[in-house]
């Protein structure tokens, strides 16, 4: 099926931002930064936060991008073009 192989990318980035959030939020905990602190940054409620840290597929790129800055760090994303077409976009020319 068409778009398989980009669905797929986006569960990987997904998870890979999920895991970069995780470990910002660790880092940050252990220098003493709590769940708490964090949803008073964010005013948003506890919960919410618990949910985002917890569960990846709740965890949207601006509740990523929310997170990051309150944890005093810069999400970064680009699109970066291929330099070759894929074997997909080659039968498609």
């Amino acid at each position: 099926m068409r778009g398989e192989g980009a669905v797929e990318r986006a569960e990987q980035v997904q998870v890979a931002v999920w895991r970069l959030i995780g470990q910002a939020y660790r880092t940050r905990r252990a220098n003493g930064l709590n769940q708490s602190e964090l949803a008073r940054r964010l005013g948003v409620p506890r919960g919410q936060v618990c949910l985002w840290l917890r569960d990846r597929e709740r965890m949207t790129l601006k509740a990523a991008a929310r997170l990051a800055d309150a944890m005093g760090f810069d999400l970064d994303v680009r699109l970066v073009r291929r330099s070759a077409p894929g074997p997909e976009q080659a039968e498609r020319q």
